[in-house]
C-alpha cells in the first residue's frame, strides 16, 4: 500500500475529452489519481503523462462487479478515497418514435446506472475521509429539448440523485455537487466555435473540490459566454 496522506480521486470516463481534462487537473494538483474507462489504450496513454500519478484502471461504468473492483483497487492501493468524480457519460440525440430501446437503456445505464454504483460502493470510504462527489450532469439535466429525450431523462436523473445524496451525506460531512455544463469543445457532440473548453470546466471541477472549508457548491451552472456577433 502507498502513502495514505496524498489525496485520492476516482474520475470515471477518463480516456477522453473533459474526464481526461479532469485528470489531469487534479494530478497537477498532487493528487492521486485512478482513471478509469473502457478504453484501455487510452487511459495508458494519458497515464504516460503523469506516471506518478494517474493509475489507469479499465471499468464499464454500468457494470457492478466492474464498479467494485475500481474501489477495491483504489483501497487497496491508495488505503483511502477522497473525491468521486462521475463524469463517464454519452449522448444520443433522435426524436422519441426514432430512439431504440437499447439506446435508451444505454443511456440510462452508463450516465445514471454507472453514477449509482459509484457512489454505492464508494460511500463508506468517503464517509471515512468526508470526501466530496461531483456529479458531472449537464445543463440538459436542467431543461430538455427536442431530440434529447433519453440525455435528458439520465441528466435530470442525475441531478435527482445529487439531490438525494446531498441529503443522505449531510450528517457524515461528505459533499454532494452537481456541476452542469453547457456546450464543450469535445467530440461529445456538434458545438459552436465560442463552446468552452474542456480545460476551463475541469478548472471549475478543482474550484468546487478546493471550496473554503465548510463551503459546498450544490450546484454549478456552466454556460459559454455567446459573443456579440453571434447573438441575435
Amino acid at each position: 500500500m502507498e502513502s495514505q496522506t496524498q489525496k485520492v480521486a476516482i474520475v470515471t470516463g477518463a480516456s477522453k475529452g473533459l474526464g481526461a481534462a479532469i485528470a489531469r487537473r487534479l494530478a497537477k494538483e498532487k493528487i492521486r489519481v485512478v482513471a478509469s474507462a473502457r478504453s484501455t489504450d487510452r487511459l495508458e496513454k494519458l497515464a504516460r503523462e503523469f506516471a506518478d500519478t494517474i493509475d489507469p484502471v479499465s471499468c464499464d461504468v454500468s457494470d457492478s462487479k466492474q464498479v467494485q473492483n475500481v474501489i477495491r483497487h483504489t483501497i487497496r492501493r491508495y488505503g483511502r478515497l477522497d473525491y468521486l468524480i462521475n463524469n463517464a457519460g454519452l449522448g444520443i440525440f433522435a426524436p422519441v418514435e426514432s430512439l431504440s430501446e437499447n439506446e435508451w437503456d444505454e443511456m440510462m445505464n452508463v450516465n445514471l446506472k454507472g453514477a449509482f454504483l459509484h457512489c454505492k460502493y464508494a460511500i463508506p470510504h468517503l464517509k471515512k475521509t468526508e470526501g466530496h462527489i461531483v456529479n458531472i450532469s449537464s445543463i440538459a439535466g436542467t431543461e430538455a429539448f427536442a431530440t434529447g429525450a433519453g440525455y435528458c431523462a439520465s441528466k435530470f436523473g442525475m441531478m435527482a440523485l445529487t439531490d438525494a445524496l446531498t441529503f443522505e451525506l449531510k450528517p457524515y460531512q461528505v459533499k454532494v455537487t452537481a456541476l452542469c455544463p453547457g456546450s464543450m469543445k469535445t467530440d461529445f457532440n456538434h458545438y459552436k466555435e465560442y463552446a468552452m473548453e474542456a480545460d476551463q470546466v475541469a478548472d471549475t471541477v478543482w474550484t468546487i473540490l478546493s471550496a473554503p472549508k465548510g463551503v459546498i457548491y450544490n450546484q454549478i451552472l456552466m454556460r459559454p459566454l455567446v459573443p456579440r456577433e453571434f447573438q441575435k
